[in-house]
């Protein structure tokens, strides 16, 4: 697993400016005295299954090297009549509230750079602990 913000810090998108008619590079930073706590990830959990009923969304605990965790991720599958269809697009954000560290597996990083720096801004964006800025105009 990669630390964000210390171990990984290279987090940008590229999105449009000025009405979309640009393509510009903004940065993913965290904001200073951002404090990650089990109810702003239980709220936010809440509120993605009401927008999303169909996608799963789950808050679990779990333990890596001796640590506790909070997931925000979704089933791995999905079921479509009698088929069982494997999702592809979920991207697992791991939260220690001890240490205030964020934590993503290292293969998602390699394998779906774009959609996990993406997932990373909505869900640190909603949680108000980061913030995006703008670098650049491509």
């Amino acid at each position: 697993m990669v630390k964000i913000f210390d171990e990984y810090d290279d987090i940008t998108i590229v999105g449009g400016s000025c009405n979309g008619r640009y393509r510009a590079l903004y940065k993913l930073t965290r904001l200073p005295n951002a404090e990650i706590t089990y109810d702003k990830l239980l709220e936010y959990v809440r509120n993605l299954r009401q927008k999303f009923p169909d996608r799963d969304f789950m808050l679990k605990e779990a333990r890596y090297d001796g640590k506790t965790f909070y997931v925000i991720t979704r089933k791995s599958y999905t079921k479509v009549g009698d088929k069982i269809k494997i999702v592809r697009d979920r991207v697992p954000i791991y939260f220690n509230i001890h240490e205030q560290a964020i934590y993503v597996p290292r293969s998602y990083l390699k394998q779906q750079k774009k959609l996990t720096h993406y997932v990373l801004m909505r869900t640190l964006g909603a949680l108000k602990i980061a913030r995006v800025k703008y670098v650049r105009t491509l």
